[in-house]
């Protein structure tokens, strides 16, 4: 590639081969030879990303008032790019040095290459000046997408059924990272996140916290708040339409599969003159857990049995002295309406086990869990502030459980990202970016349904909350997407701190439960 010409048609489609979303090539300034093995993709070396660590970049974008930041924003400005997020992040072929690349993103066929080779090299130019040689500007195609998708619960704390039926059950749980929506929207999921108690207030009330886009729909205005309360409260719904209905039928087809082995086993027992009896009262244990698993489920047909709260604070879309976005809803738990008094609600995730080589088979020491619990679940103490986030001589390992993705985890990026939203006016923001740990890079962190999850680190302190992240913008040619219109290659979520911070800015200070 050279600057007198744009990426041929392969190079733009293929030069991001690896990330989970495969994104395009817009432009770029550095002239890295591109590979991709034409005959054989599947052999093609692939491309992750990782984060920024210790370079000279962190404290010159991180520090505020930083000068590269606000020239390379107005690099984009004077364009008229129309662009979404831009991550500081390492971009390169799996073993091997990864390059630092100022990742812009931008939505589809919105930016002609003559104009994006331009921005390109004008970024890059400002790098060099302050001083940043190493670092090369890239321009791709995503979008910033929000990560949500499109009653009596049963007792969970001993896991008493198997490991089997342990992803049914969860979702009936007190635990964090449970599927919810709005009683008005109930197939717009999200996850129920950390639980918070407002200070000053009774020890019984409970809030959860969430994404405000969970909740309410963008064009639902106004605040939820001690001073403005210009917008209507809702009732909040566990287990929404799309995760019932997807429950309900996991658990019949896992039933009517051991109702045909019984029935198999009882023929073949009766043909061939062996004992199968084990085998049969094995089978028609699994029947009945199903069943009265089903149970639990059948009761809780109706919307209204599966409401846990109603919200009561949320802040209308804005960004305040953290120049973070206020996209956060609290939610006022019922109290009976959980599997405990809210008075013994506590904040568990469910790990499922502490010993986390499978996880990450490449690290040594093996990677444990801190305080993992008898019944499997680590809990959410405490809160890891921003400077340790953003410290460049410590990689930060965090988990999260979302509600559509499960237990995943990922490493976060020590140098701020930066958005661009648009609502009724232009909202710049900085984010906390996550990306995937380098041995699951192929895996995204999170997937749309995850807005709200709580990130943890392995001490069990909260980190933040999952707001949105950068996915693809478009479907691949005959509709076929592979996936990529859910996968998502950076994570966004908002930091602890920031997140209180903000509560007590809008009257409502709230501390982790």
């Amino acid at each position: 590639m050279d600057f007198e010409r744009p990426p041929t048609e392969l190079e733009r489609n293929c030069f991001y081969h690896g990330l989970p979303s495969q994104p395009k090539l817009v432009a770029r300034s550095s002239l890295t030879p591109f590979r991709y093995n034409v005959d054989d993709p599947w052999s093609s070396d692939r491309k992750t990303l990782a984060v920024a660590g210790e370079h000279a970049i962190a404290s010159t974008w991180n520090n505020e008032p930083s000068t590269l930041k606000h020239q390379i924003l107005g690099i984009l400005t004077q364009q008229n790019v129309d662009w979404q997020a831009i991550d500081i992040l390492r971009i390169g072929y799996e073993d091997e040095e990864k390059p630092l690349i100022v990742s812009i993103s931008v939505l589809t066929d919105t930016l002609p290459w003559k104009t994006g080779n331009q921005v390109a090299r004008d970024c890059r130019k400002a790098l060099v000046e302050h001083g940043l040689d190493d670092v090369h500007c890239e321009i791709k195609e995503s979008k910033l997408v929000n990560l949500s998708s499109s009653f009596a619960v049963h007792q969970q704390d001993a896991h008493n059924y198997p490991p089997t039926y342990q992803s049914y059950m969860y979702q009936l749980s007190d635990q964090l990272g449970t599927a919810i929506a709005s009683k008005d929207q109930p197939r717009r999921e999200g996850t129920k996140g950390i639980y918070l108690h407002r200070i000053g207030s009774e020890p019984a009330e409970i809030f959860a916290l969430t994404c405000r886009h969970v909740c309410y729909s963008s064009s639902e205005k106004g605040n939820r708040l001690p001073e403005e309360n210009t917008l209507p409260s809702k009732p909040v719904i566990q287990s929404p339409e799309k995760t019932h209905n997807k429950t309900v039928h996991q658990l019949e087809i896992f039933r009517d599969k051991a109702v045909a082995a019984i029935h198999h086993a009882e023929q073949k027992q009766e043909a061939c003159n062996v004992d199968l009896s084990s085998s049969i009262a094995r089978l028609q244990g699994e029947t009945n857990a199903a069943n009265d698993m089903l149970q639990y489920f059948y009761r809780r047909t109706s919307l209204s049995s599966r409401i846990i709260g109603e919200v009561a604070y949320t802040s209308d879309y804005v960004v305040r002295t953290s120049k973070c976005l206020s996209d956060w809803c609290l939610i006022r738990l019922k109290a009976d309406s959980h599997e405990r008094r809210l008075s013994d609600v506590s904040n568990r995730v469910y790990i499922g086990g502490g010993d986390l080589k499978s996880r990450f088979p490449g690290r040594e020491p093996t990677i444990i869990i801190q305080d993992l619990q008898d019944d499997q679940t680590i809990r959410i103490q405490g809160i890891v502030t921003v400077s340790e986030l953003q410290d460049p001589r410590q990689e930060r390992i965090v988990g999260t459980r979302g509600q559509r993705s499960g237990l995943t985890f990922g490493i976060v990026n020590n140098v701020k990202s930066v958005t661009r939203r648009v609502f009724d006016r232009e909202l710049v923001s900085q984010e906390c970016c996550i990306v995937a740990d380098g041995d699951n890079a192929s895996r995204a962190f999170t997937q749309p349904g995850n807005s709200g999850a709580c990130v943890f680190d392995l001490a069990g302190r909260a980190v933040g909350m999952v707001t949105s992240g950068i996915s693809r913008d478009n479907m691949l040619v005959g509709g076929d997407d592979y996936g990529l219109d859910v996968a998502v290659d950076v994570t966004y979520a908002t930091p602890m701190e920031w997140l209180l911070a903000d509560m007590k800015a809008c009257g409502v200070p709230m501390e982790i439960l």
